[in-house]
């Protein structure tokens, strides 16, 4: 019920502060018109003590007060005709006062009445934390999470549960200090390190601090090829604008997961995102057609990852009969290195830099591409 009122009181104080234009009374109006009028004929009186002191000469004068008088009269015209304006005036705003009123409440009552369920009792918070589980209320869950912390702090238990559940839910700052707190009660470990960086970056909308390069750092000291761990790391490298560190480590991140092809795929974007912009168009990937990505997005990753292999022996195939293609390679051995057939990717540039032996440029070109990608 309190609610309600609460509601109530608000809608109204909105609908006065809206209307109150519509609502000012006659006297205010007229005030406003005689204002004017209060104006110009003190404007009267100062050209006249302009006059007498010599700062104004006499035709100056006579103009002045010609100007200021036909205003005057227009205003007193204007006063004079005002209280049957100011009348319709004030019956219009009251009509639209009210019927906007009307509009409104009317409006938002039959929403409610298709929407809204006012048969359902009020519920406390304390019932709803108590049906937590039953109806999926996760403010609830993790309120009801948090007071068992608060009873039991040191229950590790608990803290695992939480930690993740407010990240999901968007808490980033509350999520870092339950992975801290994670930490304080239990051994540190690569993926609760990382877990903490990401919360504590994700907080600082992006940006990486000191105290998440020390937490990843730390995590890569445990697990040199935790690939999380080092995902971050070269993030926060490339948000420092340290490039060749940066391309380093997307690079390494390639040569130690060359069977993830998600992984791989988004490493490479982030190379190509540092790469020369005379480069970034020449190796993309075989692309799908709207009838492909139809197909694939009904497909495991498996089948997913059969079809772009198949793709790229087609590009292969195809290089065979028009080994002058320079794109053409770069995107092969790009496609080889993402597929983790980084010794066909090798043989690929071998293959290329063979059939462009003649052209100084073209080799140029495979020599500093393939340098980008870690062949060298």
């Amino acid at each position: 019920m309190a609610l309600w009122i609460i509601f109530s009181a608000l809608t109204i104080v909105a609908l006065i502060w809206v209307m109150y234009p519509f609502l000012r009374s006659s006297k205010q109006a007229a005030r406003e018109l005689n204002f004017e009028s209060a104006v110009y004929r003190d404007q009267l009186q100062e050209l006249e003590r302009d006059a007498e002191r010599g700062l104004i000469s006499e035709k100056e004068k006579e103009s002045a007060l010609n100007e200021v008088s036909r205003r005057l009269l227009g205003a007193q015209t204007s006063h004079e005709q005002a209280p049957a304006a100011i009348t319709i005036r004030t019956r219009s705003s009251n009509v639209i006062a009210l019927v906007s009123v009307v509009a409104v409440a009317g409006v938002a009552g039959m929403l409610y009445k298709k929407v809204g369920r006012p048969e359902l009792p009020d519920q406390p918070q304390e019932q709803r934390i108590a049906n937590a589980a039953k109806s999926g209320d996760t403010a609830a869950l993790l309120l009801q999470v948090q007071r068992f912390l608060e009873k039991n702090p040191k229950d590790i238990r608990g803290w695992r549960v939480l930690a993740p559940a407010l990240k999901r839910a968007g808490r980033y700052k509350e999520a870092a200090d339950a992975y801290a707190k994670m930490m304080q009660l239990d051994r540190m470990t690569p993926p609760i390190l990382v877990d903490y960086a990401e919360s504590l970056m994700m907080a600082n909308q992006g940006l990486p601090t000191d105290q998440i390069k020390r937490a990843l750092t730390t995590a890569l000291k445990m697990d040199s090829k935790y690939a999380k761990a080092r995902f971050y790391w070269a993030m926060a490298l490339q948000q420092d604008g340290k490039r060749d560190e940066a391309l380093k480590e997307w690079r390494l991140i390639l040569e130690q997961n060359p069977k993830n092809l998600q992984l791989q795929m988004a490493v490479q974007r982030q190379i190509a995102a540092l790469e020369p912009a005379g480069n970034t168009d020449d190796a993309k990937m075989p692309t799908l057609d709207k009838s492909q990505r139809e197909a694939a997005a009904n497909m495991t990753p498996k089948e997913r990852q059969e079809m772009i292999r198949s793709m790229v022996e087609r590009l292969a195939d195809r290089l065979k009969e028009n080994g002058k293609d320079l794109n053409g390679w770069q995107r092969l051995i790009r496609a080889r290195m993402m597929l983790g057939e980084k010794d066909a990717a090798a043989m690929a540039l071998k293959t290329a830099q063979a059939n462009f032996k003649d052209n100084k440029e073209a080799l140029a070109r495979l020599d500093q591409f393939s340098g980008s990608l870690g062949l060298k």
